[in-house]
């Protein structure tokens, strides 16, 4: 992604969404590839962190079908939106 500033400078940087897959009741922490925000094909827009986490939960999903998960995020993260796409994928969820 790249950020254009007003004296005419150009910063390039790069976000993208981290997730794991962790157990209570185990010390080992799996971590997921992560998915980049970054500006789609054929877009003029940048992208979000929000079609970045809906395009990492359609990954997952396909990867572990069966696999229940609650995913736990952010207060940035409870909107209708979202929420939606998370029982989408039957995934419970709690926001910390």
């Amino acid at each position: 992604m790249k950020k254009v500033r007003r004296n005419g400078k150009v910063t390039y940087y790069m976000q993208a969404v981290g997730v794991a897959i962790v157990h209570p009741d185990l010390k080992v922490v799996i971590p997921l590839c992560p998915e980049i925000i970054r500006k789609q094909d054929g877009e003029t827009k940048m992208d979000c962190e929000r079609n970045a986490v809906r395009r990492l939960l359609e990954k997952f999903h396909k990867d572990h079908p069966n696999l229940k998960v609650i995913v736990n995020e952010d207060a940035l993260s409870s909107n209708a939106t979202h929420i939606r796409d998370l029982e989408q994928y039957n995934s419970s969820f709690g926001v910390g």
